[in-house]
């Protein structure tokens, strides 16, 4: 049977794990989210892009197709950056009790098992380091795991296991620097690391610097560097050494991922970035009260630092109280100040963010300043700071000061910082000012009766308030937010997926341009349908993610597609060339009775015989219809213009106040469909009409892109209105007709010689067969180049040929061959092996080191 000790231990850890989670379900429910409600999360990243790529994860694992490269991002890419980053976590092993459907739902469940995992191993380290386990604690706990950078950022639920673990980094960091086990401190740095390396990353820094504090804390006052480096320098190298094995020991998951991420956008630095120049003013202390970021101020706001009343009363008693030692306030007061600078100034910002300053959703790094004003909070609750009137009265005025200070700051700049920056909103309303001037108020009251008697009753007084506090904050931050229909959601997931199952009956390679989905209607929020080949296990062009392959996405753009920034390309600018070129066998429309699916028969497969002139192609920016004519003369070795200029019979221009409003007559000189590609105008300001009729876009362009006109015959004349800030002159250069007969011929004569996939292959293992002519050397393939490709011709190894900027072919002889595809994701080999090296390293380390202690305790003991 379990001893009293241990009964009280197993409810207190599972007090510390269910309040935090009682206390956000609370939330949800009275915003009606499931299972409380009918809405879910699909808001933010969480609906644009995790539900997608957590429902792609589990249908790979469930099926048994897992692969490290998918033809589900974009035209094909290196999947192990993005498993990396959102995949790892345990918590997602949750998915595989839920049908695909219900992915959004059992996302719920995850950021509550998540939220109350950080309470579980924050009332650990509390535990463990203060040797008690009071209730109080519990209190503690909670306001870490609801803090304010959780309720911003709960949504990003791959960022959660870096609080859950960092309790238990920093524990087993003390308990190295003690000189007992490094293992805590190892494996728990080890999987912050492998669950999500970019916060990983912040934790090593975060390991340096409560290092460094601790060994502050713990040196005698006067001592000389000298003295100093004599005595710890064992302990300094034991440190670094176990850290750095700790770090080599993820390689397994760094090195092949950030081999994949220096292929993104993210390669480039930029100056700026790395300026000294200060990165928020006094504004942010209104970050100190209630609702001061909330979800519409999600990409660009203050440091997420709320904690709640209790905490800033506690935390400003720490530096006043008389009976905690100067030392010990100048080490944590230390460690606090340059956590704080960490994020002031841009140039220590940009390198806690791994080099790069955050795309929206900011400091990232603001939770490593929760966790130490917890800590001086604590501390200064365990030392009674409170019972001093004088002082508790005037951490009153200060924290009230901040509050005004922030606030006031706050109010006055907000509508000046507006006019410049139409995403800079600090949300701040002076109903939040005084509800955490109030509450500020009821604290300093209840701290007073602490010395009153029925101690109890006000710790449960204070643990209400502070849980009122942090749930309200949660709640207001999230309910501005438009939620998504679970129910509608699951209905029309079902039927969408039942109709892309109907053209998933082939093992022959294909991509599909979803014209419209289902999906969109069980959102609140504007959804543009990017990662929809990830939802349903399909092939496309589109994709929305952080680590979509920059080459690729520039060729396509180079193409004519639609590419609002670097994280995405959609298939919006597609044509019938570049259909034909990449697959794309389908356009998929559907309603919830019915689905129209339309099949494109010049569709070309994957790869195909093309002329040795597609070696000397180059995609020039901006000139989106002569690449994709200059691309396939390279592909079928002809000088024949596939585009067609068309005849400017009449323009007219009226000057408007911004603008330029264009007329057009226009006439083709050969049948087919016209496409008109405008640089620098983007389409869907542009309000371009065809006779009078507007053309809309599947989603709005907010760049320039192909836009289809419309197909028209020889000689059938039509009216073009553009309205645009530049002028517009040639239009016959950026109206072209796309020569029906010709691009037919050229097509039916590429489909003699193509890559025929034997069945059942997989993303990562393409086998196939091709006949090559002796006019067409090249086995064009439509997928971009990746050195982690490897090709066998008959047998032998084969390079792959980088052409089209970042597609890929393989040269060949004339005759059958047997193709065989193999990727290999770069660096994983190389990281495994180095990460087996450092586990071995450091467990050889720790048997001597265990083996050295028992030895000296022999010695020891001996008389």
């Amino acid at each position: 049977m379990m001893n009293r000790y241990g009964q009280k231990r197993f409810y207190y850890d599972l007090g510390s794990f269910l309040l935090p989670m009682v206390v956000v379900s609370i939330v949800f429910a009275c915003l009606g989210i499931a299972p409380f409600g009918s809405h879910n999360l699909l808001i933010s990243d969480m609906g644009t892009q995790y539900v997608a790529w957590l429902t792609q994860f589990r249908h790979v694992i469930t099926t048994g197709q897992f692969s490290f490269y998918s033809f589900s991002l974009s035209l094909g890419d290196n999947a192990f950056p993005l498993v990396a980053y959102y995949m790892l976590s345990p918590f997602n092993l949750i998915l595989f009790f839920f049908p695909a459907s219900q992915v959004p739902l059992a996302v719920t469940y995850i950021i509550l098992l998540k939220i109350g995992s950080i309470g579980l191993s924050t009332a650990y380290y509390l535990r463990r380091v203060y040797h008690n386990t009071n209730w109080s604690n519990l209190l503690f706990s909670s306001i870490f795991a609801l803090s304010g950078f959780v309720a911003t950022y709960f949504y990003d639920i791959m960022w959660l296991d870096a609080l859950i673990l960092l309790p238990l980094v920093t524990l087993g960091l003390r308990s190295l620097v003690a000189g007992r086990d490094s293992r805590l401190y190892f494996f728990a740095l080890w999987a912050t690391i492998i669950t999500n390396y970019y916060l990983g990353y912040m934790t090593c820094l975060f390991s340096l610097c409560f290092f460094i504090y601790l060994q502050f804390d713990q040196t005698p006052r006067r001592i000389t560097w000298r003295l100093y480096w004599q005595t710890h320098r064992r302990l300094i190298g034991h440190y670094l050494t176990i850290s750095i094995l700790s770090g080599l020991s993820s390689l397994v998951v760094l090195y092949p991922t950030l081999l994949g991420m220096l292929r993104t956008s993210k390669q480039s630095l930029s100056v700026k970035a790395f300026l000294p120049l200060p990165q928020f003013g006094p504004e942010a202390l209104a970050q100190l009260g209630m609702n001061a970021a909330d979800y519409p101020a999600r990409l660009e706001h203050d440091p997420s630092i709320y904690l709640g009343s209790l905490a800033i009363l506690l935390c400003l008693g720490f530096f006043t109280a008389k009976n905690i030692g100067r030392r010990h306030k100048w080490a944590l007061g230390g460690l606090l100040a340059t956590l704080a600078i960490s994020m002031f100034i841009t140039l220590f910002n940009t390198i806690w963010h791994m080099m790069q300053q955050p795309n929206g959703f900011p400091f990232r790094n603001a939770y490593f300043f929760s966790f130490i004003v917890l800590l001086c909070a604590y501390e200064s609750w365990q030392a009674h700071t409170f019972t001093d009137q004088r002082h508790l009265f005037r951490n009153l005025i200060i924290g009230l000061s901040l509050l005004a200070i922030g606030y006031i700051t706050a109010i006055i700049a907000q509508p000046i910082v507006r006019r410049s920056d139409a995403l800079a909103s600090y949300y701040v309303s002076p109903i939040y000012w005084l509800i955490s001037s109030l509450g500020l108020i009821f604290a300093w009251w209840l701290l007073k009766r602490q010395s009153h008697g029925k101690r109890w009753l006000v710790v449960l007084s204070l643990t209400a308030l502070t849980l009122l506090e942090l749930g309200a904050n949660f709640y207001f931050g999230l309910a501005p937010a438009k939620l998504g229909n679970q129910a509608r959601y699951q209905r029309n997931f079902a039927i969408e997926q039942r109709y892309f199952k109907k053209i998933q009956q082939t093992n022959a390679f294909y991509r599909v341009d979803n014209q419209n989905s289902l999906l969109n209607a069980a959102y609140g929020e504007v959804y543009n349908n990017y990662n929809d080949p990830l939802l349903f296990n399909s092939y496309g062009i589109d994709l929305y993610s952080s680590t979509l392959n920059e080459s690729t996405r520039l060729t396509l753009q180079r193409l004519g597609f639609y590419s609002k920034n670097e994280r995405r390309i959609s298939s919006a600018g597609s044509t019938e060339l570049t259909n034909t070129l990449f697959a794309v066998r389908y356009l998929l429309s559907m309603t919830p009775h019915d689905y129209d699916l339309i099949t494109l028969p010049n569709a070309l497969p994957l790869g195909f015989a093309a002329n040795q002139s597609l070696l000397n192609v180059t995609l020039k920016p901006h000139e989106a219809l002569s690449n994709q004519n200059h691309l396939w003369q390279g592909i079928t070795g002809r000088k024949t213009d596939y585009f067609r200029s068309v005849e400017v019979q009449q323009t007219t221009v009226k000057q408007a106040v911004d603008h330029y409003n264009y007329t057009f007559t226009l006439r083709p000189q050969t049948s087919g469909p016209i496409y008109m590609y405008l640089p620098h105008v983007p389409v869907d300001s542009a309000n371009i009409r065809v006779n009078q009729t507007k053309k809309q876009t599947k989603l709005s362009v907010s760049s320039e892109a192909v836009l289809s006109l419309g197909r028209f015959r020889k000689g059938q004349s039509f009216q073009l209105k553009v309205s645009s800030k530049h002028l517009i002159s040639h239009p016959e250069r950026w109206v072209k007709t796309l020569d029906a007969d010709k691009f037919s011929t050229s097509v039916e004569q590429l489909h003699r010689h193509t890559l025929q996939l034997t069945p059942h292959w997989r993303p990562d293992r393409l086998h196939g067969t091709i006949d090559m002519p002796k006019d067409k050397p090249l086995l064009f393939l439509s997928i971009p180049y990746d050195p982690g490709w490897q090709v066998s011709v008959d047998g032998r190894q084969q390079p792959i040929q980088r052409v089209a900027h970042n597609l890929s072919a393989v040269t060949l002889a004339p005759g059958h061959h047997k193709i065989r595809l193999t990727y290999v994701t770069p660096g994983f080999r190389a990281g495994l092996v180095i990460s087996l090296l450092a586990f071995i390293t450091y467990a050889g380390l720790f048997w001597w080191d265990q083996r050295h202690r028992k030895y000296n305790a022999k010695t020891t003991k001996q008389p």
